[in-house]
């Protein structure tokens, strides 16, 4: 899935890809969450004992993060419906580009102060 205005079109200039990531940011935990997917393949328990949040509201941000391409599931299954306590939740390619960037001062600069001169 390849959308010429999402993050992974970074190359062209952080001021391109910002109401992106703005939107993105705007639900709550999702910066936790793509933090704590950094690290590497987890379960909703650890996710949970990183992520100051409850059980409904790691679903919620994982959605969210899913429908973006940000992330991935072990397992067939409907994102719909409550994953098995054991489901392993990984970041995709896209995932690291937006954790990439995020990482970067200026891509917040940018976010919410507008692109330098």
């Amino acid at each position: 899935m390849h959308d010429p205005e999402g993050p992974e079109s970074m190359g062209r200039g952080e001021s391109d890809y910002a109401p992106h990531l703005r939107e993105l940011l705007s639900h709550p935990h999702v910066v936790e969450v793509l933090d704590a997917l950094s690290h590497g393949p987890v379960t909703l328990a650890d996710l949970r004992s990183h992520v100051p949040a409850g059980r409904r509201g790691l679903e919620v941000a994982l959605r969210i993060v899913a429908a973006r391409g940000l992330v991935a599931k072990e397992g067939n299954g409907s994102w719909d419906i409550d994953a098995p306590g054991i489901t392993v939740y990984r970041q995709t390619g896209r995932g690291r580009l937006v954790v990439g960037a995020l990482s970067r001062f200026s891509a917040w600069t940018t976010m919410f102060d507008g692109p330098t001169p």
